[in-house]
């Protein structure tokens, strides 16, 4: 792991192999249950609520002693990005290192922002939503978090996520079709999920506070399949979703490994819709002609035409 203050970058090895990474542009989320440490956690819950003393590793240029202590207190306390303990602790975290590495490639662009989502409960579910700043497309230029301090079992309404809800504006029915996931987890889990998926607040039927840091890592290099790769993974039989999903879930895998202008899709049981049940490898793996998913939702049989390089429209 290196850590670069000056340029406000990571770097590490990338933990996921392409099952993983197709999970996580199929699923649009991956949950890492506990693995902040005690000690941080606890720290982080101090912070929060005022009773621990600021320590920042340095003061960004252009920014003063005052700027800091003013934005500790509002509801974006990005101050706390510049503690050591939270950068080693939280940002740094291995498994979640590793994710995010895998997934945005060398040289993560670190939180510039951070935004306190604490609640005091018991609280009524929020309402389903995507945010102002959702871009829908096949790229990855940033991924989001979610950091739970304190033990969030589901009575403190714990986030929720709408599975596979990143590749288009929808109003569905998640507690109907069982799509919706809660972040429920003890202290220290973060939830790593595509910033355009449709999430809320959870209900809670507990009293006390329920805390959570919401925040991006950023990408600086160009896409590359760069990830944990094993001999016996073919993309062919890879487990994309359901048709609905799988053209879409591929398009934001091919463009990770550095292939989404060369993305084609045939269209009826061609690639990358795959049956277990099936003999063979699907047709269509790597057409050199076809269309691609309607990311802009003109068309009524969610195929879009390629017109130029970068263009999914």
């Amino acid at each position: 792991m290196t850590y670069d203050q000056g340029a406000w970058q990571f770097d590490c090895e990338p933990t996921l192999d392409d099952d993983q990474v197709i999970q996580f542009c199929r699923d649009g989320y991956l949950t890492f249950p506990g693995v902040v440490d005690a000690e941080v956690n606890q720290r982080a819950c101090e912070w929060l609520d005022g009773s621990a003393t600021a320590e920042p590793s340095f003061v960004p240029a252009g920014m003063s002693q005052a700027d800091l202590e003013r934005i500790r207190a509002t509801h974006e306390p990005s101050t706390i990005l510049l503690e050591n303990w939270f950068i080693r602790g939280v940002l740094l975290e291995s498994a979640v290192a590793g994710a995010v590495r895998s997934l945005l490639g060398a040289g993560v662009g670190l939180p510039v922002l951070v935004s306190d989502h604490s609640v005091d409960c018991p609280a009524p579910a929020g309402e389903w939503h995507y945010d102002a700043d959702a871009v829908f497309g096949p790229e990855l230029r940033f991924v989001e978090a979610f950091y739970f301090p304190q033990d969030t079992p589901p009575e403190l309404g714990p986030t929720e996520v709408l599975t596979s809800s990143h590749y288009e504006r929808r109003r569905a029915d998640p507690e109907g079709d069982g799509t919706a996931v809660t972040s429920a987890g003890p202290a220290g889990t973060i939830v790593v999920h595509h910033q355009t998926i449709q999430h809320r607040k959870g209900a809670s039927s507990a009293a006390g506070r329920r805390r959570m840091l919401k925040y991006s890592y950023w990408r600086s290099a160009p896409p590359q399949r760069d990830w944990i790769q094993r001999a016996d993974f073919d993309p062919r039989r890879a487990d994309y979703g359901v048709y609905s999903v799988a053209r879409y879930a591929a398009h934001i895998y091919a463009w990770l490994c550095g292939r989404g202008d060369d993305y084609r899709l045939v269209g009826g049981q061609g690639w990358p819709a795959y049956d277990i049940d099936q003999a063979g490898p699907a047709y269509g793996y790597a057409s050199a002609a076809g269309y691609v998913p309607d990311w802009r939702k003109d068309n009524d049989d969610d195929y879009a035409q390629p017109t130029r390089v970068g263009d999914y429209r």
